[in-house]
């Protein structure tokens, strides 16, 4: 009876969170303008009425940022780019180098780097011919796929004759506080976006809906997410930071690919990766693919409410897979989440699913796989993080049922752990493992976090801990994870 609430509150988030494109239906319908590369799309937005729509050719839409007004829609087709950056031309033989001049003043500054440098917060990316190359601190350390910047000049090491060289320059694609504006079948590529925004940024709009869109190589954020936005199909990959960042209520992201991101080497543990959200309420990611990131996977931060993670695939992540930190009631359902967490697995880091500092979390159904050389399974964590705007964040009234976890070696632990109120978190009975079926390589080693120890599994079984739950000794193949269902 206790878990009634729970229930009923996520079955809300599900009903209320289904993607449905016919709300972009109903909204009042403008002209319809075609428009192609050579075109200035901000200006036709603001030259045309509300609920416009805006068919755009194939082509390269450089240098463009639109503030749409409410209900226009801006539909493409395979092969419809927005690229923010400028290109360099001009190049002049300098002191052993290739320089250009005259480039823009750089843009303002922001985020923590994962080495404790600077050359992470320079949002200005430079591409030759499509392919990044890596800022240095200093000229002496030019060589080829590498540039250098300083007193308003680009430098190679190399010739750059015949070769396009572009460097990104504007914040965003899109932007602005409009009501249900829609995209569909768009790349947005190679901006300037500031860490923790987005080159598509809706944070400030209401039900926006993006179909099919892409953004990559974009130096901040990919996407950012704002109250209703509702977003099927795609990739935010390849970003510098971050793929999708942001808050709102209601927010859907549905059949995505992230991958990628944080090319630019921010902090992991500030904010880089696949995702991060905060201050949402009702928000949902499904039927989504999330892998190769410097950094976490799926990751709620701060004030979160009403969360439901299901059906979504998550691998090889340099952080934790799926992260509920600071925050509130979530379904954690029907994932696949392995691989994980190799880059910072001590204590319960880096865990495939980590209930962090979180309250009223149910974690069922999913199937999780720890490697044999790094991360950890489920855990939970709990330390002194202070309270939120629903109470305190608590790791208590969290249950973990019905899951198949599978650890390939002899590494990695789940549970749970705390540095903080260790005796009160020792005997909490509202945190529940319970019902889950564990593959374990070495029945010898102590794989269970619980009461303030790693335990064998006699000994956890002999202590109360996890009950109707089975351990079996199982050489079992590894997962080989794909987005491909």
């Amino acid at each position: 009876m206790r878990l009634l609430p729970i229930v009923f509150l996520l079955l809300s988030v599900v009903l209320t969170g289904c993607y449905d494109e016919s709300n972009a239906a109903s909204q009042r319908i403008g002209p319809t303008v075609s428009l192609g590369p050579k075109d200035d799309v901000a200006a036709a937005a603001q030259s045309n009425p509300e609920g416009t729509i805006f068919n755009l050719a194939p082509g390269v839409y450089r240098q463009q940022a639109v503030d749409p007004k409410n209900n226009q829609r801006f539909i493409g087709s395979a092969g419809t780019v927005f690229n923010g950056a400028m290109i360099l031309r001009g190049w002049k033989r300098e002191n052993g180098h290739w320089v250009v001049d005259g480039l823009p003043e750089t843009l303002h500054r922001s985020g923590y780097c994962e080495d404790k440098g600077e050359l992470c917060t320079y949002r200005e990316d430079l591409f030759v011919n499509g392919v990044l190359y890596k800022r240095v601190a200093d000229a002496s350390k030019l060589r080829p796929g590498y540039w250098y910047s300083d007193g308003g000049k680009a430098q190679l090491a190399e010739d750059p004759k015949g070769k396009l060289v572009e460097m990104g320059v504007l914040p965003a694609a899109f932007y602005g506080n409009a009501t249900g504006v829609v995209l569909k079948n768009i790349t947005v590529e190679k901006y300037a976006s500031e860490a923790q925004h987005g080159a598509i940024d809706g944070s400030h709009g209401q039900s926006w809906q993006l179909t099919k869109v892409n953004a990559e190589w974009n130096h901040g954020g990919g996407l950012g997410t704002g109250n209703g936005m509702k977003v099927k199909g795609g990739s935010f990959s390849h970003n510098g930071q971050i793929g999708i960042v942001g808050s709102g209520d209601k927010v859907t992201i549905d059949s995505v690919e992230i991958s990628n991101n944080n090319y630019a080497a921010y902090s992991g543990g500030w904010e880089a990766g696949g995702t991060k959200f905060s201050n949402t309420n009702g928000l949902v990611v499904r039927n989504t693919c999330v892998h190769d990131n410097i950094g976490p996977g799926l990751w709620t931060d701060i004030d979160n409410a009403d969360t439901l993670y299901e059906h979504n695939i998550v691998f090889n992540n340099l952080g934790d897979g799926i992260k509920h930190e600071i925050s509130y009631t979530a379904m954690i359902r029907d994932n696949i989440v392995g691989d994980n967490g190799k880059g910072f697995d001590n204590w319960l880091w880096g865990s495939q699913i980590l209930i962090q500092n979180s309250s009223n979390v149910v974690v069922t159904g999913n199937t999780v796989q720890v490697a044999a050389d790094g991360g950890n399974g489920i855990s939970m964590i709990f330390q002194n993080r202070g309270t939120g705007r629903l109470g305190p964040w608590d790791t208590t009234k969290d249950r973990v049922y019905k899951n198949k976890i599978i650890f390939l070696g002899a590494h990695g632990a789940g549970g749970i752990v705390a540095d903080y109120k260790v005796d009160k978190v020792a005997k909490d009975e509202t945190n529940r493992f319970e019902s889950n079926t564990y593959l374990v390589k070495d029945p010898n080693f102590p794989y269970w976090s619980y009461k303030n120890g790693r335990h064998r599994w006699p000994e956890l079984q002999e202590m109360g801990g996890e009950p109707h739950s089975r351990m079996k000794v199982d050489a079992a193949t590894p997962i080989k994870f794909s987005c491909k269902r």
